[in-house]
Parts: C-alpha cells; sequence; structure tokens
C-alpha cells in the first residue's frame, strides 16, 4: 500500500515495481485529510486544499502506465460524526456527518483526475472497528454519497464498495444493502478482501460472487486485497508452510482457481508492511514505513505473479469441498408420490463430485440423513428417500400447502432448503 505522504523516490519505486510484475493497476490509499485541511494561524482561522502529494500519483501512472484503484478513505475532522471521546487524530476513521460537503468533496478529487484515476473504493474494510467508527448504515449513507460525488464528477469513473475483512458470512453487507436499496445501481465493482486456505479460497470468491450478483451487483467481482505471509510462523495453512518458497507455492496453486471462480482482478500484497503476518505479506521486500530510496528484495512470490499476470489461465472450482448443488431442481421443491420424495443433485465443478453427506430437517424435527452419490462433472444424479409415518402425518395436516426442510452440512452449516408437497 502507498499513502500519500510516502517520498516521491518511493512511489515512484513502487509503480516501477508494479509495472515490471506485470500489473495493469495498483491500489493506494487517497485520504480527504490529506488534501482538505483546516485549522487556525496565529488567531486565524484557514481552509485550504492540498493536492502536490497526490498529483504525484497522477503523474507516476501516466509515467509508468500503470491505472490507480484509489482506496477513499479519511474523513476530515471538521465534518466527522465521531463517537464521544474520539480524538480529532482518530477522526479520519469516522463517517461524514455533513454528507453534502462530503460529496463535493468526493466530487472534487474525482473530476481533478479523471482520465487518470477512475476508479474509487470506498473506505478500506469498513466491517472493521478499526478502520471504520461506524454502523452498516453510516456506511451505506457514506458509500452512497462518495458513489453520487464520483459519478456526478466523471461519469466514465467506476466506484467499489469497500472490501470487507470478515469472508466468513455476509452479516455486515446485509445491512449495508438493506439500509440503502438504491446503493447496488450505484456500485460498479463488488469486491471482498481475502485471506484463507488454498482450499477454500476459489470457493469463498464463488460465494461471494453470487451472492453479490443476487442482490442486483452484476458488475465485476475484485479482490482487493490478496496475500499469503512468507515467514512460517505466521503461514496458516498446513500444506503451504517453509517460508518464501511456500509463500510462492501458495500463490501459484490458488490464482488459477480464483480466477476461475469469478474474480476479475485480483490485488496481490506488493510489499511488506505493518506487523505480524502483514509484515511478511508482500512479494517485495521492504522496510516500513518506507524510506526515500527504499532497498527492495524481489521474493520468489514476485517471479509467480509475474508469470501469472502474463499468463494466467483460470481453472474451474475444485471438487472437494462445496461443489454438489443440493437439490438441483430450479423450484428447491420435492413433491411426495407414494411415501416418498426424490431429490437430485448437480455435480458443478471441473472435476468428479465425490459422495457428500447432508442433513434434512423438517419443521417438526424429523430429521433424515442423505447421502448424495459421486457425480461425474457436469451430471446429475437423483435419489429416492422414504418418509417416516411422522413426516407423513405433519405433510397431511398441511392439506396441500408447503413445508419447508432444512438442509445442512455435517457441521450443521445450512446450504439451502427444499419445499416439500404432500
Amino acid at each position: 500500500m502507498l499513502y500519500q505522504d510516502t517520498p516521491y523516490s518511493a512511489k515512484k519505486e513502487m509503480f516501477a515495481q508494479a509495472k515490471a510484475v506485470g500489473a495493469s493497476y495498483i491500489r493506494l490509499d487517497l485520504g480527504l485529510t490529506s488534501i482538505f485541511t483546516r485549522g487556525e494561524y496565529r488567531g486565524h482561522p484557514f481552509y485550504q486544499k492540498n493536492w502536490a502529494q497526490t498529483d504525484q500519483y497522477a503523474e507516476l501512472a501516466n509515467l509508468y502506465g500503470v491505472k490507480i484503484l484509489a482506496n477513499l478513505y479519511a474523513t476530515p475532522w471538521f465534518i466527522a460524526d465521531c463517537p464521544a471521546g474520539t480524538s480529532r487524530e482518530d477522526a479520519y476513521h469516522c463517517p461524514p456527518s455533513d454528507l453534502v460537503r462530503y460529496k463535493e468533496m468526493v466530487a472534487e478529487v474525482a473530476a481533478r483526475y479523471a482520465g487518470v484515476i477512475d476508479t474509487f473504493e470506498i473506505v478500506n474494510e469498513p466491517d472493521t472497528a478499526r478502520a471504520f467508527y461506524g454502523s452498516p448504515q453510516q456506511y451505506a449513507r457514506t458509500l452512497s454519497a462518495a458513489a453520487d460525488g464520483v459519478h456526478s464528477a466523471n461519469p466514465k469513473a467506476r466506484v467499489a464498495i469497500g472490501g470487507v475483512a470478515r469472508i466468513s458470512d455476509t452479516q455486515f453487507t446485509d445491512a449495508v444493502l438493506a439500509a440503502d436499496p438504491s446503493l447496488p445501481a450505484k456500485i460498479d465493482i463488488s469486491t471482498i478482501h481475502l485471506r484463507t486456505s488454498a482450499r477454500a479460497a476459489a470457493t469463498l470468491v464463488d460465494r461471494w460472487r453470487k451472492y453479490f450478483t443476487s442482490h442486483g451487483m452484476n458488475g465485476p467481482l475484485w479482490l482487493t486485497e490478496f496475500g499469503y505471509p512468507a515467514e512460517t510462523v505466521f503461514q496458516y495453512d498446513a500444506k503451504f508452510r517453509g517460508g518464501e518458497s511456500a509463500q510462492a507455492a501458495f500463490l501459484e496453486a490458488t490464482m488459477p482457481g480464483i480466477v476461475g471462480a469469478g474474480a476479475e482482478m485480483i490485488f496481490i500484497t506488493q510489499r511488506d508492511w505493518g506487523s505480524g503476518a502483514f509484515a511478511s505479506e508482500g512479494i517485495l521486500s521492504t522496510t516500513d514505513p518506507l524510506p526515500a530510496n527504499p532497498a527492495v528484495r524481489r521474493k520468489p512470490a514476485f517471479d509467480v505473479v509475474r508469470s501469472a499476470a502474463a499468463s494466467l489461465v483460470p481453472v474451474a472450482l475444485p471438487a472437494p469441498p462445496g461443489t454438489v448443488s443440493f437439490p438441483y431442481s430450479k423450484n428447491r421443491s420435492a413433491k411426495v408420490v407414494r411415501k416418498a420424495i426424490t431429490l437430485n443433485f448437480a455435480c458443478v465443478s471441473a472435476g468428479i463430485c465425490p459422495s457428500k453427506q447432508f442433513r434434512l430437517t423438517l419443521t417438526n424435527g424429523s430429521a433424515y440423513r442423505v447421502v448424495s452419490p459421486a457425480i461425474p462433472a457436469g451430471g446429475t444424479a437423483a435419489l429416492k428417500m422414504s418418509l417416516t409415518k411422522v413426516s407423513l402425518r405433519l405433510l397431511a395436516r398441511a392439506k396441500g400447502k408447503v413445508i419447508v426442510a432444512r438442509v445442512t452440512d455435517t457441521k450443521s452449516v445450512g446450504v439451502g432448503s427444499i419445499q416439500l408437497r404432500g
């Protein structure tokens, strides 16, 4: 990540390295607090705009031919709506209190850099308390105002929803989209931040892509943060442990599947920064913060990413786990015929889907263990399942009305539901 106050020579080096690895985009921070300032000097209030540091971004983008994804964040303190006790120094984490002024600021940025910076991600990881001191509803208002500002100033620009850090559920994004039904029409790019095991990576991308599409967000899905530590102590995938070579192997193993699962763009952590796992996640070994004229060493992962940028071939999702669709019927319904129902399965992977266990539970608590057969790639299978007398009585009492059965996997994680009819 680059910041506006990063020394110019360090910015230049990171743009040069992005060009060398074959990147089409570089992601960097664009804080409104660095541009729009207000204060007091010798008893006299002042308000000024400082464009010089951000202009360097535009200059380097043109010099190296690398596009910019700007992470638009940092609310100026004088329009910030902060929780009680928040210091002025931390106010940049807060949502704006004056949405009109905030929109104007965003529009001014978008207009100034039109044609050079045309893609804006609104707030980094807004689902985390460390990054955004507001609720999902406040983020929805912030996102909406920013999108309006960008699009009004530069109709060709694209707006990305802020990538969430927690990808195990959609709770935060659910609340954001529920707060403002107009948001899907304003968002051009869906994003997530992906840090998980190699086995789960493509499956998670597939799930989030389908989630966004189901909410009317039909633009591309970008992974605006993706990486894996190079220090063994922080390498969380047991199959990829052993320093920098394991980092390179992890990226080489996961990128084709991620693209095959529907990610249009992957932003891989460029340089080491911060502490803990992040301190070795970059494909470039550097000190942090970046000094002027930084010493940079390319890790083995750099060559992996360069090769992928030149010739990455997407592959379909691997078969295990989670590739058996249950049920296959479009209306997700099953009719009772001769005291039994027929369940349909589909294999949506590129390889054979192995046999898999499910649990089907009715509203009265009756539960059935269901085992899908092994299915060839792209194939389907049907399984006839007899119902107990208790379940048949439940359906009889429903008098033709639908009874919903919940479907879970062996870890009690919900995977869907089926409508049963007598």
